[in-house]
């Protein structure tokens, strides 16, 4: 299942080097948006105050916004906890279709 958009829409994937889900989430993320431009956000080289250091890594953002609903905890890098587990590339799927409506 393609996700269709008019024009190539920008995700951002937040991790870190050392995080151990960023490579997992960026794969998955690479086959479920195959229509979308990924840029890699490197937290660790973000400036002091950048509002995407609230996020733990790895997050996928779409217009600034946390693809599963998580809040910025507006603080420091750190590894994201996901209580069940990270997404299928099935579940990324419907959350891009679902916040680009």
């Amino acid at each position: 299942m393609a996700i269709s958009c008019t024009s190539p829409q920008t995700v951002e994937l937040l991790g870190f080097e050392g995080c151990p889900n960023t490579p997992i989430l960026r794969e998955r993320l690479q086959h479920a948006a195959p229509n979308y431009d990924i840029v890699e956000v490197d937290l660790m080289q973000l400036e002091q105050g950048d509002k995407r250091l609230g996020w733990g890594a790895p997050t996928i953002l779409l217009d600034g916004r946390d693809l599963f609903g998580e809040s910025s905890s507006g603080g420091n890098v750190s590894c994201r906890a996901w209580a069940e587990g990270l997404p299928s590339v099935g579940a990324i799927r419907v959350a891009l279709q679902d916040q680009s409506k």
